[in-house]
């Protein structure tokens, strides 16, 4: 089992309480902004996630319950459990970034996520769309790094020469792409469903049962 599975293990019902309700994406985005922003706020997290503060508190409990989160008066933060699973997920999905509104998929507001190493659990790009949609997005496209040339699964064999623009330029300065690698673009009207869109599409190529809403 991954470090990524072993997390979202906590959105299983063995808690006390009422029904959890936020997803997957939801609880990795909550745990990955942690990680960036120690001693963040309640309130904060909340926003930065997209939930209400009692599915904050929930959540957050339950990280807690697992020894992957400490919170106190200052807010939360990652304990040394926590910060080797998040040094180690990180490993496996080292960066989003912001692309605004490109060709490369739909929406106004797109991220794009780099899966490292999951190339070759792409099919045909069908299952990321799907899951990005459940999450709230418009829709995802998945790319495959095939020796140093952006792929489409199915489709172009040299996407910078077939679909020129400046973001594949940006794509790789920003997300280091290597051979065997997917990067997933997803878009949205706002950055927040873009955001929870990739993760949802990327969570499919990282383990081995569906993301499904808890």
């Amino acid at each position: 089992m991954s470090d990524i599975e072993r997390l979202l293990k906590v959105t299983e019902e063995r808690y006390p309480g009422p029904r959890s309700s936020y997803t997957q994406a939801h609880l990795l985005l909550a745990f990955l902004t942690i990680g960036e922003t120690p001693n963040i706020g309640r309130q904060v997290l909340a926003r930065s996630v997209g939930l209400g503060e009692g599915a904050i508190r929930t959540l957050l409990r339950k990280l807690k319950s697992e020894g992957l989160v400490k919170v106190s008066r200052r807010g939360s933060s990652l304990t040394d459990s926590g910060i080797r699973t998040y040094q180690r997920v990180k490993n496996s999905l080292p960066n989003l970034v912001f692309l605004g509104s490109t060709g490369l998929t739909v929406g106004r507001k797109q991220i794009a996520i780099l899966v490292r190493g999951a190339a070759k659990n792409v099919k045909h790009g069908i299952e990321q769309r799907d899951a990005a949609v459940r999450g709230g997005a418009a829709g995802a496209t998945t790319y495959v790094i095939k020796g140093t040339k952006f792929q489409i699964p199915g489709g172009s064999k040299d996407c910078e020469n077939d679909f020129p623009t400046n973001a594949w330029r940006l794509l790789r300065d920003e997300l280091g792409p290597r051979d065997g690698d997917a990067i997933i673009i997803c878009g949205s009207d706002d950055e927040l469903s873009s955001k929870i869109g990739a993760l949802s599409a990327a969570l499919t190529l990282l383990v081995q049962r569906p993301v499904v809403r808890d």
